[in-house]
């Protein structure tokens, strides 16, 4: 089994930036263990929806999209752009509309370290 560390930041959609918003830090980070990376997603997922109610539907974690930096020594991915939705106050207590964003993901594999080589 490995540890998988999800910190996630959102953001709405462009075409829908200036009418609705979202805070940047609504999902909190996410510690996962599970036998590879596609597992570990799969409860991230349900993670995100039974605790912080926001819906990652199986074809937006089947869409997602590599999320990249620049290094040093080149271009590395460290992890998802993944559609999320959730359902968001019209206010004037009218109901809620149901509104897309972007989940950005990044994830890393958290390794023990070895105080006694110290």
């Amino acid at each position: 089994m490995k540890e998988y560390l999800f910190k996630t930041t959102a953001t709405m959609k462009e075409y829908n930036c200036n009418k609705w918003w979202i805070n940047s830090n609504v999902v909190s980070e996410i510690s996962v263990d599970a036998e590879n990376i596609h597992q570990a997603l799969k409860e991230y997922q349900e993670i995100v929806t039974n605790k912080f109610y926001i819906d990652i539907s199986n074809n937006a974690i089947k869409n997602k999209s590599p999320m990249y930096i620049d290094t040093k020594s080149g271009v590395k991915q460290i992890g998802f752009v993944i559609t999320a939705s959730s359902d968001f106050d019209r206010g004037n207590y009218t109901g809620y509309s149901k509104q897309y964003f972007d989940l950005w993901v990044e994830i890393s594999e958290i390794n023990d370290v070895d105080f006694l080589e110290v």
